[in-house]
C-alpha cells in the first residue's frame, strides 16, 4: 500500500464557536504529525524531530514546528498537495507521531 496522508477535522462547538477556528489534523500512520490552518492562505503545519536539542532552546522537548512555503487556495488543494509530496516530505523530514 502506498503511503498517505489522512485528514481529521474538528469542528469548533459550544456557544461562542462562531469567534473559534476548526481544526485540521494530518495523521501519518494514525499519528497526528501537523495541522492545516483555517484561514486563506491554507498553511501547512508539521511536527519534526529536532536534529539538535538546543536549537531553539527548548531542552524539555524533542520535535519542533515547523510551516512549509505552499500555501494554498482551498483545504482540499492542501490536502492534495500533501499527498502528492508524501516522498519528498517523508526523505525530508523526520516527522514526530503524536501519540492520541
Amino acid at each position: 500500500m502506498k503511503n498517505r496522508f489522512t485528514f481529521k477535522t474538528e469542528k469548533t462547538t459550544g456557544r461562542y464557536k462562531s469567534f473559534f477556528p476548526d481544526t485540521h489534523y494530518i495523521k501519518y500512520k494514525g499519528h497526528q504529525v501537523g495541522g492545516i490552518m483555517d484561514a486563506k492562505p491554507y498553511q501547512i503545519r508539521l511536527m519534526v524531530i529536532k536534529e539538535d536539542i538546543m536549537e531553539d532552546g527548548n531542552t524539555n522537548c524533542k520535535w519542533k514546528n515547523i510551516f512549509l512555503a505552499k500555501k494554498s487556495e482551498s483545504l482540499d488543494e492542501a490536502k492534495l498537495w500533501l499527498n502528492e509530496n508524501i516522498e519528498k516530505i517523508l526523505c525530508k523530514y523526520e516527522l514526530y507521531m503524536m501519540e492520541d
